[in-house]
């Protein structure tokens, strides 16, 4: 909320500077109100913000005007609306800034049945807006003002971060000059530092962007009310958990906001960089029940097949009896590990067919017999016997569900951490390094491999590096 004044009242059809041609009215608001030109000289569609004339009348308003302007102008990136030029229409000074074609965040919020946007949309969303930052932080500026309206969206899925500095221009003199209890910029996305009169920092864009995210999917900023009851939430009380108005969220993105929220400046990311690092890692696809059924009867099947192929070729390398008798040992690496995975799957062996009981008396006979048996109905028996005494046991074991183990490769391992354990599992790390992973605690493996279906409540072992590098610092 700022205090209000004269704006530039113009038409369409008026030519401001001699330059610039009054198309439309763009918008509004506390600060500016926004129209759309035509730039006579370079032929192209421009934007001009035009300031309220309580701003031009402040001391030492027009010498802050032009600076911050040039500052603003000096940054050059694919996702901050380019300013061409500073210009003055009698007292009025204006900007004139890139048109951009589509909408802003706000009215896309506006559109969305409850106000909610998909992560995965807010993610790309949050990620363009990180770099613009990150890129202006970088520069010394700080844009103090990030809400809905000030992110722009084309239609190619460009985001474009609007207005840049202008909450600076004015900050000084109007707080100086204002009333007591007026705050420059939207209170319901500002830091609590700035809320407190304090300097503004770059963890304070980053608190505005938690808002803003919390805002994108849960359909609310996490505090509302007006601006001394919106001024006492920021700076003391703690929002609630997004996952609570919003299940869809990720437990990964959950801890992103909640971090960028914290009221101690020092405890948020350290960067805008920092922060997007962790927006850029996606959460492991959820499997549901469903799936997880189809899956295991699936592997049942391919189980059953598997175990059916092998005692087949056993049988015609005349080894069933042998293999029965522990004789002949499996190789580590071959038949050995197939059956392994066949027996979490396959809980049910099927019954064994009528044993003659002479087979069954002299099995170390057939062993070492120098011929090969001549029945194929002779032969199995010992080994459906084994199977049946394997599936009595399991059965007389209770009996876990089972859950794919998740894809956590190329997480940071706190972020691994929180996405297995929400899945049902212990975990242990093991620290290595490893060749194209960097030592920042990123992990690179689990043990079951990603995908395969563990026992609920069973312990995955995450291989990450060491955490040896600091995280950069701009």
């Amino acid at each position: 909320m700022v205090r209000g004044g004269t704006t530039l009242e113009t038409s369409v059809g008026t030519v401001l500077s001699g330059r610039y041609k009054v198309k439309s009215t763009l918008g509004s608001g506390g600060m500016a109100v926004v129209y759309k030109a035509q730039d006579a000289i370079l032929g192209r569609s421009v934007a001009l913000k035009t300031l309220h004339l309580h701003y031009a009348e402040m001391p030492s308003f027009q010498a802050r005007f032009r600076q911050e302007a040039r500052a603003m102008a000096s940054l050059d990136h694919e996702n901050i609306v380019k300013v061409y030029d500073i210009s003055q229409d009698g007292e009025v000074p204006f900007i004139v800034v890139e048109c951009v074609a589509g909408r802003d965040l706000g009215k896309l919020l506006g559109g969305q049945g409850g106000g909610r946007l998909g992560e995965a949309f807010v993610r790309r969303m949050a990620a363009q807006l990180l770099r613009a930052l990150s890129y202006a932080h970088r520069r010394g500026i700080i844009h103090r003002d990030i809400k809905p309206s000030n992110i722009l969206l084309t239609p190619e899925g460009t985001v474009k971060v609007a207005d840049f500095g202008i909450a600076r221009i004015i900050e000084e003199d109007d707080l100086a000059g204002g009333e007591p209890g007026e705050i420059v910029g939207s209170a319901r996305y500002m830091s609590p530092e700035q809320l407190r009169g304090d300097e503004a920092k770059p963890e304070s864009d980053i608190y505005s962007v938690g808002v803003l995210l919390y805002h994108c999917l849960t359909g609310r900023p996490p505090f509302s009310g007006d601006v001394k009851s919106l001024a006492r939430q920021h700076m003391r009380e703690e929002p609630t958990p997004p996952r609570r108005l919003n299940k869809k969220i990720s437990p990964g993105m959950e801890a992103v906001i909640l971090k960028a929220l914290d009221k101690d400046p020092a405890n948020r990311y350290h960067s805008a960089s920092a922060m997007l690092d962790d927006v850029e890692v996606e959460p492991p696809p959820v499997a549901s029940r469903t799936t997880v059924a189809a899956k295991s009867s699936s592997g049942k099947r391919r189980g059953g097949l598997v175990l059916a192929s092998v005692l087949a070729l056993l049988l015609l390398l005349g080894g069933g009896v042998a293999l029965a008798s522990g004789y002949v040992g499996l190789p580590q690496n071959g038949v050995e590990n197939a059956l392994k995975r066949i027996n979490p799957v396959e809980t049910k062996a099927p019954a064994p067919p009528e044993a003659p009981q002479e087979t069954a008396a002299e099995p170390q006979d057939t062993a070492v017999a120098p011929e090969a048996p001549t029945s194929t109905e002779d032969a199995p028996q010992p080994v459906a016997s084994v199977a049946e005494t394997a599936s009595r046991r399991e059965q007389q074991e209770p009996q876990r569900s089972l859950v794919p183990v998740p894809n956590v490769t190329a997480y940071y391992d706190y972020y691994a951490l929180d996405t297995l354990a929400a899945s049902g599992f212990n975990v242990a790390f093991v620290r290595e390094y490893q060749e194209g992973f960097a030592a920042r605690g990123v992990t690179w493996a689990t043990e079951p491999a990603a995908g395969t279906l563990a026992p609920e409540g069973s312990t995955v072992t995450v291989y990450a590096t060491p955490e040896d590098l600091p995280q950069p610092v701009f």
